[in-house]
């Protein structure tokens, strides 16, 4: 990212520049197949490549992980780190694409701005906006799109339905659940066709334009990732070799399918043009406690013998006593409703959970001046809290196997020193997963008590 940034201060871009982007990209994976020779197109990238490894900000996952990239900084710097955002003046747990989050400008747009030519399709979690000078292509085949597809100017998105229309997996991996082989190819086979639909649509817009720089992302392994992970991880309890062998190893495929796309890119750009590649964070078999985590924080905040929350009342009551086949109609109002249950409840906690993605729990510390029902002062009775949650956090520890749950707790605040670091939960709780049995149903504290989920 640095090398353009580097090159609009000195005012010019020597060459066309090439930038591939892949969302849940896993970098041993994708070196074993090159060693393999799977991958022709990136190992011939990578023989004459400048490497450069990457580590995401702790406890953080792959929102943040994009926008950081998009901008060169830390999410202290842009405040998006999920999907989903804390409301500190309602409490409420919104997307954040329905959040006034700080208006941040990437790497593209100051190009854009000192005259050069650029092109972005679909990087993931991307701040949408026109484009002086060139085009931009937002939520379009991409991974778990929160918004339509966004294309700058409007009349391109008449050339993009021309490649790919009626996109039935649009709403990413889990817009519905997938039981039988048969389901498994389709799905399979509709993922190819989105990255052959990317791919013309870049070869069509490179053939129409002299471009400075061109980017395209895939974040299809991101997708494929979430459903056929376990057929690549031998370990993995659900690890099955016939059914991998019949699928063709669905996740090596996919790589394969983006090694063909970007040769074809990269052949219709020409000879004169500089290349990169950036890809993750990558794809890790589930190990996560983050359904306990708000149980455990309630102990340490209110203790153990403290009354269940009407939350918690209301999600037992609508598990044990409605039938499921009644449950999935009205999901969405029960959710409403339970949040709405556990706002009533965080006024007047210290600290409680925030929705993350699963490698990590997150915290919000319910801070004077900073929240709107803010209990916790700045300064020494904060930090002093933090400790008191750090230590607390430790205690716990799968029943079943009797290993510690949480590995390390991360504060932001001692991580990061950026503008918008309060708009990012205050902790992220890294789980041990080391743990591979993966149940965590039975947590236990000496402190805390014991409690089943």
């Amino acid at each position: 990212m640095c090398i353009f940034r580097a090159s609009v201060g000195g005012g010019l871009m020597s060459a066309r520049n090439l930038f591939f982007g892949f969302d849940g990209s896993n970098t041993a994976l994708v070196d074993q197949m090159i060693a393999d020779g799977e991958l022709p197109t990136f190992k011939k990238i990578r023989d004459t490549a400048s490497i450069h490894a990457i580590e995401n900000d702790p406890g953080m996952g792959a929102g943040q992980f994009w926008s950081s990239a998009s901008i060169g900084a830390d999410p202290s710097f842009h405040g998006r780190y999920f999907y989903l955002q804390f409301n500190p003046s309602t409490y409420d747990i919104v997307p954040n694409h329905e959040t006034k989050l700080p208006d941040v400008t990437p790497f593209w747009h100051t190009l854009d701005e000192a005259g050069y030519k650029v092109a972005v399709v679909d990087w993931h979690r991307m701040y949408a906006k026109p484009l002086k000078n060139g085009i931009l292509v937002d939520n379009w085949l991409g991974h778990d799109p929160l918004t339509d597809t966004q294309w700058f100017p409007p009349t391109l998105s008449e050339k993009g339905k021309a490649y790919f229309t009626g996109d039935t997996i649009g709403g990413g991996f889990a817009a519905r659940h997938r039981h039988t082989e048969e389901d498994f190819q389709e799905y399979l086979t509709r993922t190819f066709k989105r990255i052959e639909a990317k791919t013309d649509f870049c070869v069509e817009q490179i053939a129409s334009d002299n471009w400075d720089l061109f980017v395209a992302c895939y974040s299809d392994t991101h997708d494929i990732g979430h459903y056929f992970y376990y057929l690549e991880d031998e370990n993995h309890e659900l690890y099955d070799a016939d059914l991998a062998e019949r699928l063709r190893n669905p996740l090596r495929q996919t790589y394969r399918e983006q090694d063909r796309a970007v040769a074809r890119i990269i052949e219709q750009a020409g000879p004169d043009v500089n290349i990169f590649v950036f890809g993750g964070p990558g794809m890790e078999t589930l190990i996560s406690a983050n359904n306990a985590l708000e149980e455990m924080l309630r102990r340490i905040d209110l203790g153990v013998g403290a009354p269940v929350s009407t939350a918690e009342v209301a999600k037992n009551t609508y598990r044990n006593f409605l039938p499921q086949s009644i449950r999935r109609g009205i999901a969405p109002f029960a959710r409403k409703v339970r949040q709405r249950f556990a706002n009533s409840e965080y006024l007047r906690r210290r600290f409680f959970s925030v929705p993350h993605n699963d490698n990590a729990g997150a915290i919000r510390i319910n801070v004077k001046g900073r929240e709107k029902y803010g209990i916790v002062a700045k300064g020494q009775e904060y930090d002093a809290l933090v400790e008191e949650i750090t230590t607390a956090l430790t205690t716990f520890r799968n029943a079943e196997t009797g290993r510690p749950l949480v590995k390390k707790v991360v504060s932001i605040h001692r991580e990061f020193n950026g503008p918008y670091r309060d708009i990012l939960p205050d902790l992220f709780v890294e789980w041990d997963r080391t743990d591979t049995t993966r149940d965590f149903r039975k947590i236990v504290s000496d402190e805390y008590g014991e409690f089943t989920l």
